[in-house]
C-alpha cells in the first residue's frame, strides 16, 4: 500500500510544474552573452586548474623546506624577543664606558688640581705663581711681551672616531650618547 502511494505521488509531482515556472519551458537563442559566458567558465578552470598546480608546487616546496622554515620562524622570534633585554644591555655597556671615561678625566683633574695645590704650599710656587699674574719682586722690572702666537692645541676636536663594531652596535639598538 505504501508502495503504491509513493508511485502516484511520484507521477502527481511529474505532471505539476514547479513553482514559479511556466508550465513549457522558455527556449533562448544563443547569444553573445551566452557565449562570452562560456568562455569566460572554460578560462576560469583553466585559471583554476594553473592555481591548482601552483598551490600544489607551493605545498611540494613548503614541505620539502618544513624543517629550515620551522627553524627560521622560531629564530625570529626569539631575536624578536630578546631584542628589548638585548638593546638594554648593550645600552648600560655603553653608559658604563662613558661614566668610566668621564671618572677618568675627572680623576685626571684632580690629581692634576692637587698637584698645583702641594706646588703652591712652597716657597717658589707662591712666587712663580705671583710672577704669573704680573708681581714682581723688590729690584725686579716687569715686561709684557705682546704679539706671540696662541696656543693652537685647543682648537683641536678631541673626540676620536668609533670602531665599525661600535658604530654598528649603536645603530642596531638605537644608542644615543650621553
Amino acid at each position: 500500500m505504501s508502495n503504491l502511494t509513493t508511485k502516484a505521488a511520484a507521477q502527481t509531482a511529474r505532471k505539476r510544474p514547479p513553482a514559479g515556472r511556466a508550465s513549457r519551458p522558455v527556449r533562448r537563442k544563443k547569444g553573445a552573452l551566452a557565449e562570452n559566458a562560456e568562455r569566460l567558465a572554460a578560462g576560469a578552470t583553466v585559471a583554476g586548474k594553473a592555481a591548482a598546480s601552483k598551490g600544489a608546487q607551493l605545498a611540494a616546496l613548503a614541505t620539502r623546506f618544513r624543517v629550515p622554515l620551522v627553524v627560521l620562524v622560531v629564530l625570529l622570534v626569539v631575536a624578536g624577543a630578546l631584542y628589548a633585554p638585548a638593546q638594554d644591555l648593550y645600552c648600560a655597556w655603553r653608559d658604563q664606558e662613558a661614566h668610566e671615561q668621564q671618572l677618568e678625566t675627572l680623576n685626571e683633574d684632580i690629581s692634576q688640581y692637587q698637584g698645583d695645590i702641594d706646588r703652591l704650599q712652597t716657597r717658589e710656587g707662591i712666587e712663580d705663581e705671583a710672577r704669573k699674574r704680573g708681581y714682581v719682586a723688590e729690584g725686579e722690572t716687569s715686561l709684557v711681551v705682546e704679539g706671540l702666537p696662541e696656543d693652537e692645541g685647543e682648537d683641536q676636536d678631541d673626540t676620536p672616531d668609533k670602531p665599525w663594531y661600535l658604530a654598528l652596535g649603536d645603530f642596531i639598538f638605537q644608542y644615543q650618547e650621553p
